[in-house]
C-alpha cells in the first residue's frame, strides 16, 4: 500500500514538474509571432504526462532503493 502511495505522490510531482517545465519554460522559448510549430506543439502536450509516469517510477525506485517499501 505505501509503494501505490509513493506512486501516486510522484506521479503528482512529476506532472507539476512537467507543466511548470513544459508548459511555462519550454512554450515561452519555442512561440514565434504567437504560434507554436507543431512539432513542439506535440513536445509541450506530452511531455507533462511523461514526466508524470517518469516521476511515478521514480519515486518508487528512490523508495524502494531507501528502504522503505514492502518485503519481497
Amino acid at each position: 500500500m505505501r509503494t501505490l502511495g509513493v506512486a501516486i505522490l510522484g506521479l503528482f510531482v512529476g506532472l507539476a514538474a512537467g507543466f511548470l517545465l513544459f508548459s511555462e519554460l519550454v512554450a515561452r522559448l519555442v512561440v514565434h509571432d504567437g504560434t507554436v510549430d507543431p512539432p513542439w506543439a506535440f513536445v509541450i502536450g506530452f511531455g507533462p504526462q511523461v514526466l508524470a509516469v517518469a516521476g511515478a517510477v521514480v519515486a518508487v525506485v528512490i523508495d524502494r532503493r531507501r528502504g522503505g517499501g514492502e518485503a519481497r
